[in-house]
């Protein structure tokens, strides 16, 4: 894949075994970057037996050219695998799946917040698998991602850089928006409300299901922040899956935290 293209809007945060992540980096002349530390061990991981289809979709494209069946299932060692059956594309063509953090439009995908985790290519063939086995990094339990379900559709972009691109980056061959079915893999989170610390003294939004968001402000620590609401660091980082891996540590004054899983 020609990087090139994406590095103008966005900047690769990870590099996992031969996947990257997408997103927006923050600002280095930043006064109220902060970093927290924490020895909170990561969770232990809660296994799906393999197999278990956990999200489904269904490729469209304007063309009608490249269609599929889409499906997410449990692989062995807390990981995930993208399946494409009854896969149909014109022949010769290079492709490179994508599942993006939010649900697919020619504006959003222009937009420099636009988040995708471009995975291995995948070849034309009645049927096409990709093991998401990014060094952990969607694992369940793991502090960077926790389980994808945060992703909202997939895909399929031309590996061509000399193809027509569909606005700023490579031509968009096919979409699928996909639906979970993935069973609460955390259900230990309980968020609550303590009160503001000296480095966690932000406001607080709440919705339907109770505390939503956490406003960040200068001199905020992160540890402070989760201590705050009653859970770990890396309970914070599962709730916020798709800030990068650069921003893990820091605490950034505006920042918008989910509290909310229903809003992962």
């Amino acid at each position: 894949m020609n990087a090139r293209h994406l590095l103008a809007p966005l900047v690769a945060v990870a590099l996992l075994a031969g996947c990257t992540v997408v997103t927006p980096e923050p600002s280095e002349t930043d006064a109220a970057l902060v970093t927290g530390k924490t020895n909170t061990p990561t969770p232990a991981p809660i296994h799906l037996e393999e197999g278990t289809v956990v999200a489904t979709g269904e490729l469209v494209s304007v063309d009608d050219l490249t269609t599929g069946d889409v499906s997410i299932v449990a692989a062995p060692a807390g990981e995930f695998r993208l399946q494409i059956d009854n896969f149909v594309t014109p022949p010769g063509t290079d492709l490179i799946p994508n599942l993006s953090a939010e649900p697919f439009t020619e504006a959003a995908y222009c937009d420099g917040g636009f988040m995708m985790f471009v995975l291995d290519h995948i070849a034309p063939a009645p049927s096409a698998s990709v093991v998401l086995h990014v060094g952990g990094g969607m694992r369940v339990g793991d502090i960077t991602f926790g389980n994808p379900d945060f992703f909202d559709t997939l895909v399929i972009t031309l590996n061509d850089a000399n193809a027509p691109r569909t606005g700023c980056f490579y031509s968009v061959v096919a979409t699928a928006p996909l639906v979970w079915t993935m069973p609460d893999l955390r259900p230990d989170i309980r968020v609550v409300d303590s009160g503001p610390t000296g480095g966690a003294t932000g406001p607080v939004t709440e919705n339907s299901n109770g505390l939503a968001t956490y406003e960040v402000v200068a001199g905020d620590i992160l540890d402070e922040i989760a201590a705050r609401f009653g859970i770990s660091v890396l309970d914070l980082f599962y709730l916020n899956p798709a800030r990068g891996r650069g921003q893990q540590r820091l605490a950034i004054a505006g920042e918008i935290l989910n509290l909310d899983k229903a809003g992962r």
